[in-house]
């Protein structure tokens, strides 16, 4: 399961004109549509529709947020994180009332977690990789970067890619995660409030479990929450 992504007020800076891009011609409503997201990516990416067709439930919801637990460095407490969308379970969340360059970008970005292998580290390296390569597909096709600041940047050459850097910095800031640099291999399943207030650590290689005392910043997916669930026709999911 992954907290999915968050695309907080997406911004055009830094990324190319559409003006010449094969989605330049697609509509982009307020409030999206079916057609308008299958203008984008049947155009550009018709592997995903498939993908998300043949192995995706999609959802529209009003609202998806996890109240995640988080060691303020005194007590147990929780952080609510607003996601733009999920994928889990072979389900995909995504927001009702986003346009449709936003839409079309949460469907990719969560469609490719169904595609990382399994026991991919979360959030790094899985979001990391999500994130790289939808804004690599945004800046080929003239959409709007994930993120504010943009997760892109210039290269010696001058060509816009994806900012490695910016899309870390931008997991590490929005996404719950161990404290002290516990590595990729290390994940946090679980606190007791105490005293004293300790933290359950999971080793993936080896499935070692170990408490040891909370630090200020530990932090772990709690459940995820949403409001106004709709299922979608994934059979729609078809290019022509």
């Amino acid at each position: 399961m992954t907290n999915g992504c968050n695309p907080s007020n997406p911004s055009s800076k830094g990324g190319n004109s559409s003006a010449k891009k094969p989605v330049a011609k697609c509509p982009n409503l307020a409030k999206w549509t079916m057609n308008c997201v299958l203008c984008r990516l049947c155009k550009t990416a018709p592997d995903m529709v498939d993908q998300m067709r043949k192995t995706q439930t999609v959802y529209k919801v009003d609202r998806v947020f996890f109240e995640d637990p988080y060691f303020d460095g005194k007590t147990w407490t929780t952080k609510t994180f607003e996601a733009g969308g999920t994928s889990g379970g072979n389900e995909i969340t995504v927001m009702t009332n986003t346009d449709c360059d936003e839409a079309a970008t949460t469907l990719y970005h969560e469609t490719w977690h169904s595609k990382q292998p399994a026991g991919m580290g979360w959030p790094h390296p899985s979001e990391d990789d999500a994130y790289y390569h939808t804004e690599l597909w945004t800046i080929e096709n003239g959409l709007p970067s994930q993120g504010n600041p943009p997760l892109r940047t210039k290269d010696s050459n001058g060509k816009v890619v994806p900012d490695k850097a910016a899309i870390k910095a931008h997991v590490d800031a929005e996404y719950p995660q161990p404290s002290g640099g516990a590595g990729p291999d290390w994940t946090i399943q679980g606190h007791k409030d105490g005293p004293p207030p300790e933290t359950r650590w999971f080793q993936r290689s080896t499935s070692k479990k170990v408490w040891k005392a909370s630090k200020a910043g530990d932090s772990y997916a709690g459940p995820q929450q949403v409001v106004g669930k709709q299922k979608m026709d994934s059979s729609k999911f078809r290019c022509p």
